[in-house]
């Protein structure tokens, strides 16, 4: 009687050991999800804001002049050849 006792105490132990360890592993994997989450949510703030921005004539003007290397047709583009 008393060894089982004994053994049913042993296996409580065991048992809240274990869970203890997982519980903390969830809530450390709990982290890592919320970390992500809320890069997540700059993420798409800075989407929106691009996208907003989508609709102004003189940001897109100058995204095609600065980044694609692009003018208007009856402006000439000159590039400086040192990269400076």
């Amino acid at each position: 009687m008393k060894i089982s006792l004994f053994l049913l105490g042993v296996y409580i132990v065991v048992s809240l050991a274990s869970l203890h360890m997982e519980i903390v592993s969830k809530q450390e994997e709990l982290q890592m999800v919320i970390q992500q989450c809320e890069e997540q949510r700059i993420s798409n703030k800075e989407i929106k804001r691009q996208i907003s921005l989508g609709d102004d004539q003189t940001y897109l003007a100058r995204i095609a002049r600065d980044k694609l290397g692009m003018g208007y047709s009856d402006e000439h583009v000159f590039r400086d050849a040192a990269g400076s």
